[in-house]
Parts: structure tokens; sequence; C-alpha cells
């Protein structure tokens, strides 16, 4: 890693474990994600604070580390994403956790994909069948909450930056991080 690059990623870290700031973005941002039509069907309806502070704890756990196979980091994800989709008669598949998706596609007619999940929660989110659509909404909601409070453009790119790279994990198309139980 070269001399000019070092500082940068201290620096964001720095900034990225400011907890207030982050509970802020995070206040804004989820706000912005329920009151959209198009992507609040997939949360459950658990008050917006709950879900807002597992996300927080998750955040917290990811900016202390910048390690997503952290085993604390992975029990905050696996938490939010519990709070945020599962609903109550929402289970894992009792033979291998990704029939939902063998299934849906079957149905749907599609090439059976290749689901991979960072948690064994995330398979909550996965159901629900979000895809590339819906993680551009996020991330315009994540633009426009940096914008509205008044984060400088260099940190917001590398904000942005970072939320992109989540995009495979997140809609089940990554490498998979740590093998199920």
């Amino acid at each position: 890693m070269n001399a000019t690059v070092a500082p940068q990623i201290q620096a964001l870290r720095a900034t990225l474990s400011d907890h207030v700031l982050i509970g802020k973005i995070v206040d804004v941002f989820y706000a912005k994600m329920l009151d959209d039509y198009r992507i609040n069907r997939f949360f459950f309806t658990r008050p917006a604070a709950e879900q807002a502070d597992a996300l927080k704890a998750f955040l917290k756990a990811y900016f202390n580390t910048f390690n997503s196979a952290d085993e604390k980091v992975l029990d905050a994800l696996d938490g939010y994403f519990t709070t945020a989709f599962a609903r109550t008669n929402a289970k894992p598949s009792l033979v291998t956790g990704n029939d939902f998706a063998f299934l849906l596609d079957i149905v749907g007619g599609q090439d059976i994909r290749n689901i991979t999940l960072l948690t064994p929660a995330h398979c909550f989110l996965i159901k629900l069948g979000p895809d590339d659509f819906h993680y551009d909404i996020v991330m315009e909601h994540l633009a426009d909450s940096l914008k509205q409070l008044n984060i400088t453009e260099d940190l917001t790119y590398q904000i942005l930056a970072l939320a992109e790279k989540g995009r495979d994990g997140l809609l089940a198309r990554g490498v998979e991080v740590k093998k199920a139980a």
C-alpha cells in the first residue's frame, strides 16, 4: 500500500468509527427507506427505532474492525437481518437453507441460482426477492441522506463506494464468508 492511500484509509476508519455520526446517518437513511413504497415491503413491522438500532450495532461492529468475517460482525449482521426482515412464520429451509431459491427459480422458470447467504438470518431477506433495482434505491437513499446531513463530497464518495461493495453479498451473489454450522 502506498503512503498516500494509508492516511485516507485511516481517516475513513476514524470518521466511520464516530458512532454519533453513523447514528445520524442511519436514522435519516432508515426513515427514507421505510417511507419508500418501492422497498418498504421488505422490512418487518417492528418499530423503526428497533430496526435502526440493529443496523447501528452491525455498523459499529464492522467499523471497529473493517473485517466482515469477524465473529462479532457476523453476529451483529445476523441480528440485523432477523430484526429487519424476519417474519414470525419465516423459517430457514429444513434441508439446505437455500431450498427457497431453488423452488422460486423452478416456479419462475429461471436458471437455478447459487445462493450464498452471509449469515443464517440472511435467508429472511433473500426470500423476499430483492434485486439490483432495489439495491439502487438503497444507494439513492444513502446518497440523499449523506447530502441532507451535509457530509463532505469526498466522504460521501467513500461511503457510497463502500456500500456498493456490499451489493453482491447482500443480494446473495457473493463469496461465502462463513460456512453455516
